[in-house]
């Protein structure tokens, strides 16, 4: 108990953001804080020398002691530098400076489809949903051709822009052929569902984009008052091709084994719509 609450205490005071005005390397002022995830910190910062708005990413200084912290910095910024494609992060820099571990990347703008969904409200048909499941699935395709599994594709991760689809936060990507953690051989220890989110295979992607879908089917749904819980195929009112479309991303029927499958199981659904 003493150790757990010395730990926290010490991740607030070491773990504190640059405040705003702060200038990184001579060259990045922050504008603002982000986010934290558990092994960063995001920034908004203006690139003094080309007068333009990116994203620095510090490792959480807490984390620079830890056998994690240098390895899975070097590994993230080396796959993100191997993505040549506009809708994902371009990375332009990466450095040490005072002991800190910083990149920096483009900074992408529009709306996560967390704040389209739970802030300004927006609802999706099944035929719009699976669009944009559809857009999103291409950059996967690109990711699963270099041999990247993302294993977070979640609604706070995507973000829309005039009509495009952007994937940010490879934090938690991995090669294929690597194990499902830096320092971890297996994932066997893990529970179901964290096991099928994050595999090292393109069936974990697929499996989140599941999730991804139904909230956006959920976006149209009204819950009566004290209606008892029900799962989605009871709840939702669905086509049944996309009842087994997702039931196979979810993984309770045979799953796709890759992304190609799921693309012209929808594009054939859309077509006969």
């Amino acid at each position: 108990m003493w150790k757990q609450w010395y730990q926290r205490l010490r991740e607030w005071w070491v773990d504190k953001p640059h405040k705003a005005g702060t200038l990184i390397k001579a060259r990045y002022e922050v504008i603002r804080t982000l986010g934290m995830g558990s092994y960063g910190i995001s920034y908004l910062v203006m690139d003094r020398t080309l007068q333009e708005e990116r994203v620095l990413k510090q490792v959480r200084p807490s984390r620079l002691d830890s056998p994690k912290g240098r390895p899975l910095y070097e590994y993230e910024v080396s796959l993100l530098s191997s993505l040549h494609h506009p809708q994902f992060p371009r990375v332009f820099d990466s450095f040490e400076e005072k002991g800190q571990l910083y990149y920096v990347m483009s900074y992408i703008k529009g709306s996560t489809l967390e704040d389209m969904l739970f802030e300004e409200k927006a609802s999706f048909t099944e035929r719009e949903a699976w669009r944009i499941i559809l857009q999103i699935l291409t950059l996967v395709e690109y990711l699963h051709s270099k041999r990247i599994v993302h294993r977070d594709i979640r609604i706070p991760n995507v973000i829309w822009n005039e009509g495009k689809v952007y994937l940010l936060d490879f934090g938690l990507a991995r090669y294929l052929g690597d194990s499902p953690s830096y320092f971890e051989d297996t994932g066997d220890h893990y529970w179901l569902e964290k096991k099928l989110k994050r595999e090292v295979h393109p069936r974990s992607d697929i499996y989140a984009l599941g999730h991804f879908m139904l909230f956006m089917l959920y976006s149209t749904y009204d819950a009566e008052e004290e209606e008892p819980e029900r799962s989605w195929e009871e709840e939702l009112s669905l086509a049944p091709e996309t009842v087994r479309m997702l039931r196979r991303m979810l993984q309770f029927d045979e799953p796709y084994e890759t992304v190609e499958e799921l693309k012209n199981n929808i594009e054939a659904y859309l077509q006969t719509q």
